[in-house]
């Protein structure tokens, strides 16, 4: 898959036409229309990954990451495989990342929200006489 394609693919799963996409790439609509036929079933899973939440990928992998470990629970010495071993590392690690970045996301919806309904912190207020 070219560059164009992969742009087109990623413009797709944020729910662009196939004519905004087109105009972005600089291709026709036909070229647009031809590339997610000839590839429906890449774009199609752009799409739906992109429409997956944080926290559904999370519990996603949470949920692999638990039966590795009732895996490991039921024969210990898997963990004597490094393969093993850096699979249970690698999706620890992904988890606990999506987990920080769902913090992030909801300390920006926080923010968001506050800055919607108005609120103002102010710092220092001084009383400023007129003579």
């Amino acid at each position: 898959m070219n560059l164009e394609i992969v742009k087109a693919k990623q413009l797709y799963a944020e729910r662009k036409s196939p004519e905004e996409i087109a105009k972005e790439i600089g291709k026709s609509k036909a070229t647009i229309y031809r590339w997610i036929k000839e590839n429906q079933k890449a774009f199609d899973e752009a799409r739906a990954l992109e429409e997956m939440s944080t926290e559904t990928v999370s519990d996603v992998l949470d949920n692999a990451h638990k039966k590795m470990l009732v895996s490991i629970i039921e024969d210990p010495d898997s963990l004597k495989d490094p393969k093993v071993a850096d699979a249970l590392i690698k999706v620890a690690n992904v988890v606990e990342k999506l987990g920080l970045q769902k913090e992030r996301e909801d300390e920006k919806k926080i923010r968001l929200s506050e800055q919607q309904r108005g609120v103002i912190f102010v710092d220092d207020i001084k009383d400023i006489k007129e003579d």
